[in-house]
C-alpha cells in the first residue's frame, strides 16, 4: 500500500482509470462532499433553492467531462458501479447529489445503487470513498474536517485486497438500484 497526498495522487488515479478494462466500483460513505465541489448547482441547493439547482444541473449535464469519460469507458466494455450510503433525513448536499446521479452519472453509463446507513452498522466500512479498478487496484480516499480529500491510499494485487473485494460483493447484494 502506498499513501499519496492529493497533489501526487491524481496521476496514479488517472493511470488506473485509463488501464481499466472490466469494472470500476465506487463506494461513497460521506453525507456531504461539499468541500470537494463548488459548482453553481450545488451552491443553489445549499442556499435552499433546489429548483434553481436542478436547472443549473441540467445545464452542467450538457458539458459534463465525467459523463463523457464514463460513456467512453462503457463503450470499451467497462462496467461502472457506484454505491452511495444514505442517511435520513437527506442533507441538502445529498438531495443535490441524487439529482446529479440522475442527470449526469446514470446517463454516463454508471449503475447507481443505494444502501441505508443503518444496514451497514456492523460492517467495517472505510472512513472515505473506496474505489476498485478491475478487482486488481484499490484506492481509499481520506478526507479532512472540511470534507476535502487530502490523500489516497493505493493498494494493488500484491497487497491483501480480499477484504475490499468481499465488501464490494456483499454491498452489491444488499444495495437497491436508483
Amino acid at each position: 500500500m502506498e499513501i499519496l497526498r492529493r497533489d501526487q495522487a491524481g496521476k496514479r488515479w488517472k493511470q488506473h482509470w485509463a488501464q481499466m478494462h472490466e469494472e470500476w466500483f465506487k463506494l461513497e460513505v460521506l453525507q456531504s462532499y461539499a468541500g470537494e465541489d463548488d459548482r453553481p448547482s450545488l451552491r443553489a441547493y445549499l442556499a435552499g433553492n433546489p429548483t434553481r439547482g436542478r436547472a443549473l444541473l441540467e445545464q452542467e449535464a450538457q458539458t459534463s467531462a465525467w459523463r463523457d469519460a464514463c460513456q467512453q469507458k462503457q463503450c470499451e466494455g467497462v462496467t461502472l458501479r457506484r454505491i452511495r450510503i444514505l442517511e435520513t433525513p437527506y442533507t441538502p448536499y445529498t438531495k443535490w447529489e441524487l439529482e446529479h446521479y440522475r442527470l449526469i452519472n446514470k446517463p454516463g453509463g454508471e449503475q447507481i445503487f443505494f444502501i441505508d446507513k443503518d444496514k451497514t452498522e456492523d460492517l467495517d466500512l472505510p472512513a472515505g470513498d473506496l474505489m476498485i479498478f478491475d478487482n486488481r487496484n484499490v484506492v481509499v480516499n481520506a478526507y479532512d474536517g472540511a470534507m476535502r480529500m487530502e490523500q489516497q491510499a493505493f493498494y494493488t494485487e500484491e497487497d491483501d485486497i480480499t477484504g475490499f473485494l468481499a465488501l464490494k460483493d456483499y454491498l452489491l447484494r444488499i444495495a437497491k438500484p436508483l
